[in-house]
């Protein structure tokens, strides 16, 4: 079984009018063709024609068995700001299973001390915080607060938060090991690595440093959890990129899958064989 953890079905090109079920359709094309069972969609901390408000996107999934949402937060700049009472509404009745902060997109660090009812929330109901760290797809973006040690800081205050670090923190590898040895309640995934495909010398250069983080952490399957960052990353180069990795069986399984199935709650048993994407 195969879990992506990161997919997005926004329109990253600004000039191509698509709208989200023309996504859509290729995200679960996408999904049948390189064996993806279930993909976690992340919704974004922006609303435009090019990228859909979460109510959009639940109602363009459904209660697909292949498809969990993952609410986007707006928290500072121009625009609708997220409502927290229907965001918990959402949490609440199932609808979507998790939260995901856009630091350094917004003008905010990740241990900024308004986000504390965010955590709030997903303590009470048991979801995921899933965080961007590291290198940031906007040059407009501020870089570090979005550094993976932040996450330390509020792994330690909230120790009954799940939180994710997606990307890895890239290039703050290091860090990004640290803070996963170091707390039990820190995820991670290990989307977003590459724009498109991987080139060789660039794909050798990612295994090395993500091998380096797994002889840090011992245990990788404990914490880290496969996902793409599609439709800027390709799925087939990243199945390539994670069957380079040479992982043991069990870690393999549970990166591959078995973490995310647990933090996410997803029901597998839906996901039998005339249930997967290919269907």
């Amino acid at each position: 079984m195969l879990i992506d953890c990161h997919v997005h079905i926004n329109n990253y090109d600004s000039n191509t009018h698509k709208p989200a079920s023309e996504t859509a359709g290729e995200l679960f094309a996408n999904m049948a063709r390189v064996g993806v069972d279930h993909a976690v969609v992340l919704t974004s901390y922006q609303v435009s024609p090019h990228r859909p408000h979460v109510d959009e996107v639940i109602e363009l999934f459904g209660d697909d068995p292949r498809i969990s949402i993952i609410e986007g937060l707006r928290w500072r700049g121009e625009g609708e700001r997220t409502d927290l009472f229907r965001m918990e509404e959402r949490i609440r009745d199932g609808l979507v299973k998790g939260i995901k902060l856009y630091p350094g997109y917004e003008n905010y660090a990740i241990n900024d001390a308004s986000l504390e009812a965010i955590f709030h929330i997903a303590g009470k109901y048991d979801v995921p915080v899933m965080i961007h760290t590291g290198d940031t797809y906007a040059t407009r973006a501020k870089v570090r607060q979005a550094h993976p040690l932040l996450v330390d800081d509020i792994a330690v205050d909230f120790p009954n938060v799940k939180f994710v670090l997606c990307h890895l923190g890239n290039p703050w590898f290091q860090d990004a090991a640290q803070v996963l040895y170091k707390n039990d309640n820190v995820y991670a995934d290990i989307s977003g690595l590459t724009l498109g495909d991987f080139h060789y010398e660039f794909e050798r250069y990612m295994v090395q440093r993500v091998k380096d983080m797994i002889m840090y952490m011992g245990d990788p399957g404990k914490q880290l959890m496969y996902g793409t960052d599609w439709p800027l990353a390709g799925m087939g180069t990243y199945l390539k990129f994670f069957n380079g990795l040479e992982l043991p069986d069990e870690a393999k399984e549970n990166i591959a899958w078995r973490t995310a199935a647990r933090l996410f709650r997803i029901n597998t048993d839906a996901l039998a064989p005339g249930k997967t994407a290919s269907s």
